[in-house]
């Protein structure tokens, strides 16, 4: 049956989920998300997490042997990031972080996290750990590691965690090891949106010197909602153990095929190809906002992320919003309790994604920054939807370019394969 006629089914059959999902289709299509957790999925991901595989029996009393489609989405993570060892159980950021947190730190222990990271997944008398911030300088938006190195020598923690989601440049990890070592600390680096790049080599892999690395298969990667832990191999057993002591029994084996497939493409030229023009799409979108007057931080961006200053940052997103153009407000924080910015977190994932161009983000930064100091009313938002709905109506929500050989593909001619398709969407 195609997927017309089983869409045709689920609008007889079921006209009130049927209208859900057709709204969410067209807000998806007319919508521009320059949010760093917005992306599609990969059509092969998104395929195989839907698949006959989902009906594919598990045996939860043997949950801690490893399918065969485990062990391959572990060794293309391996293979991938050069690491150790990889945990791919996982369903949440929230899962990984526990199962990080309970392995190498106990109640009331130190730890010394970026902008406090990690501490909104501590509930419960189990994780009541002892979080001590540190930050950006005010003055240079840059991390001062001689006064890092004497705040871990002043509170010993058992963790030093440092996570990029809302920094565009690129850090020394190599300093962050030696601190870590000078205080025999674990070091936790969480990837966030950062961690496609990572893959594809635009920016430096922090694998090498962290004991551990977490993120996720989602936004960035293109895959389902999972999250990895990386580890080095002294602490896989502890870290496996932990995994099975918290309930991650496994993930089904539809989403350890889009985990598998999601790997491999990361290591694809065509995956090499989007996150390169990720980071010239975020130069553009930068430029624009500057050429409109827009106050950046961290000028100039290193990844995906822009950084601007924006009054009020969650009603200007509102306003935004209602010209289909999704932002981020965050506050940005610093070193010095007393300094910290409004400001909004833009990402160029999701457009990239979309098949949108330099040209294109250059124009959205002029929008936005042009917003910023305009106004802000009815018409200001008119005319920014009426540019983002022509932009973005028929561009794709995960363009081809962007999947591995597309110009080879070949027919499926597989007998068994197809007469199973056939049963299973019958």
């Amino acid at each position: 049956m195609s997927d017309k006629k089983i869409l045709q089914r689920i609008k007889n059959f079921d006209p009130e989920l049927y209208k859900v999902l057709e709204n969410a289709l067209r807000r998806q299509i007319s919508t521009l998300s320059l949010i760093p957790t917005d992306s599609a999925a990969s059509p092969f991901s998104a395929y195989l997490k839907g698949s006959a595989l989902g009906n594919d029996f598990i045996d939860y009393k043997s949950a801690e042997h490893h399918s065969s489609l485990e062990r391959i989405a572990v060794k293309r993570a391996c293979e991938l990031f050069n690491a150790e060892h990889a945990i791919v159980r996982l369903g949440t950021s929230a899962a990984a972080s526990s199962v990080v947190l309970q392995a190498f730190a106990k109640p009331d222990d130190d730890i010394l996290s970026f902008n406090n990271r990690k501490s909104e997944y501590c509930k419960g008398d189990a994780m009541d750990f002892n979080f001590i911030k540190y930050s950006l300088e005010p003055d240079t938006f840059s991390l001062n590691f001689d006064k890092l190195r004497s705040l871990a020598m002043l509170c010993e923690p058992k963790i030093i965690i440092y996570s990029p989601v809302n920094y565009p440049k690129i850090i020394d990890y190599s300093e962050l090891r030696k601190i870590a070592d000078k205080v025999n600390s674990i070091l936790w680096i969480d990837l966030g949106q950062n961690v496609g790049l990572v893959a594809a080599k635009k920016v430096p892999s922090p694998v090498k010197f962290a004991d551990v690395v977490t993120f996720a298969a989602n936004d960035a990667l293109h895959g389902p909602q999972t999250s990895i832990i990386l580890c080095k191999k002294k602490y896989a057993a502890l870290l496996d153990q932990k995994v099975m002591e918290t309930g991650q029994v496994s993930l089904k084996k539809n989403v350890l095929a889009a985990l598998a497939v999601t790997f491999a493409e990361a290591a694809c030229e065509a995956y090499e190809d989007y996150s390169e023009q990720v980071i010239e799409n975020a130069r553009a979108l930068e430029d624009g906002l500057k050429k409109s007057g827009a106050d950046i931080i961290c000028s100039p961006t290193q990844n995906h992320l822009v950084i601007v200053r924006a009054d009020n940052a969650k009603d200007v997103a509102d306003k935004l919003a209602q010209a289909n153009l999704l932002v981020k407000p965050e506050i940005f924080m610093t070193s010095d309790k007393n300094i910290s910015y409004s400001v909004l977190r833009l990402s160029t994932l999701d457009p990239t994604t979309r098949s949108l161009k330099e040209k294109d983000l250059y124009k959205v930064g002029q929008m936005i920054g042009k917003f910023l100091h305009s106004a802000q009313d009815t018409a200001a938002i008119y005319e920014i939807g009426k540019v983002i709905r022509k932009m973005v109506e028929n561009q794709p929500l995960f363009s081809d370019e962007w999947l591995p050989d597309a110009e080879a593909a070949q027919d499926v001619d597989s007998d068994l394969l197809m007469t199973a398709m056939v049963h299973w969407r019958l």
